[in-house]
């Protein structure tokens, strides 16, 4: 059995989409049969993995082990440093008692760490990069976070990896670009489980949308695609908003539109909660602006949010979108920041209610091919 480490500075108990994504790729791993040592932090004391089963609707396996180290401060300094080394010594015991073979990161600042435990101890080390910061000169976005620390860390340690694990082709081909020497695959995410729902769900005209609320995702965009369809009797839903930050300019929006009576936020909720919202969404919206990172690096959790009930999508005509719709056959593309655009295709896949019912067939088929035992299967070939 391979063993692997995936770890991962991300508080568990975090409202951010990186926690989706950690649980579940280690929860993958562990169904395609591999032990694997998810390694975290947690913010909140009382978290432990039954916590963490209950709140994201998932049976607990036995050969996945979670470690959530309580975040702290030392000598009143708050720094992910402490998790680093603390994470270290978990990692030392582990292989001390069992040899670990791998070692997985998404993120960069663990780069030098993870490098000094393949040095230290023969373990093959993989990066998992979620963004892009090898060239900013290509950047188009003002504020990105940590970059040029980030930046020195790809250009250093990266070609000392066993190789990369990119979230979509897009990303792949960028990095190969500036690492020919370097394995490189797509290792796509992916689903948990599926479910599938009553066609029926046409006839709710509930248009719904899950996940942050940050401009870039051009929640605006959906917003007044939505004015221009208030008069056909659609509702709209947003099932996220990680904080009033997020959700005040939303909501202002809103309001300006007119839209108060039609369009509700609910806020951060557990992913458990999520899904009851998922059971009853006609169509799924990802209204990504046309940015680098949208263009070229995300890989939305939303997307198999909706392809895990078999809805119907109506998304930003980008590379990183179609990397995961097949033949664009689960839904519509629309023109990234076009609100026109956007309300036409939303009234395209409401058509008839025959055609719906071929985007939502679809939309489960795509499904099947990213449940994440199937991806956790692909990544292990790739590491192997």
């Amino acid at each position: 059995m391979t063993r692997i480490i995936y770890l991962n500075k991300v508080k568990i108990d975090a409202s951010l989409p990186a926690v989706n994504f950690t649980l579940f790729n280690a929860y993958g791993l562990a169904l395609a049969g591999a032990a694997c040592f998810l390694i975290v932090q947690k913010g909140n004391s009382d978290i432990d993995e039954s916590i963490l089963y209950s709140h994201f609707n998932i049976s607990p396996l036995p050969n996945l082990h979670i470690t959530a180290i309580q975040q702290k401060r030392y000598l009143g300094i708050k720094t992910n440093q402490w998790f680093y080394w603390q994470a270290i010594q978990k990692i030392k015991q582990l292989h001390k008692s069992q040899k670990i073979d791998i070692i997985i990161t998404r993120d960069p600042s663990a780069l030098p760490y993870i490098a000094w435990i393949k040095w230290k101890y023969n373990i093959k080390a993989f990066y998992q990069p979620h963004n892009f910061y090898v060239d900013l000169s290509i950047r188009d976005e003002e504020s990105i976070d940590n970059k040029y620390k980030y930046q020195f860390l790809e250009k250093v340690f990266i070609s000392r990896m066993d190789g990369l694990l990119c979230l979509q082709e897009s990303q792949a081909k960028l990095y190969q670009k500036y690492f020919p020497n370097q394995k490189v695959f797509a290792a796509k995410p992916g689903l948990i489980h599926i479910k599938q729902m009553n066609d029926d769900r046409f006839y709710n005209r509930l248009i719904g949308y899950v996940g942050s609320l940050q401009m870039k995702k051009g929640v605006e965009t959906l917003l007044e695609a939505f004015s221009l369809l208030k008069e056909r009797d659609f509702q709209l839903i947003l099932i996220g908003g990680r904080n009033e930050k997020e959700i005040i300019p939303i909501r202002e929006k809103i309001e300006a539109l007119n839209l108060s009576k039609s369009v509700i936020i609910t806020g951060w909720i557990p992913f458990r909660e999520v899904e009851t919202y998922l059971d009853k969404i006609s169509v799924g919206i990802i209204p990504l602006n046309d940015i680098f990172y949208n263009r070229y690096l995300t890989a939305p959790n939303k997307l198999f949010d909706y392809l895990s009930r078999g809805i119907p999508i109506v998304a930003s005509d980008l590379p990183a979108i179609k990397d995961f719709m097949m033949n664009n056959v689960e839904g519509r593309l629309f023109q990234p920041g076009n609100s026109e655009s956007l309300a036409s295709a939303i009234l395209e896949i409401f058509t008839d209610f025959e055609l719906y019912k071929k985007y939502s067939r679809n939309s489960l088929d795509t499904a099947k091919e990213f449940l994440w035992e199937k991806r956790g299967e692909d990544m292990l070939k790739m590491i192997d």
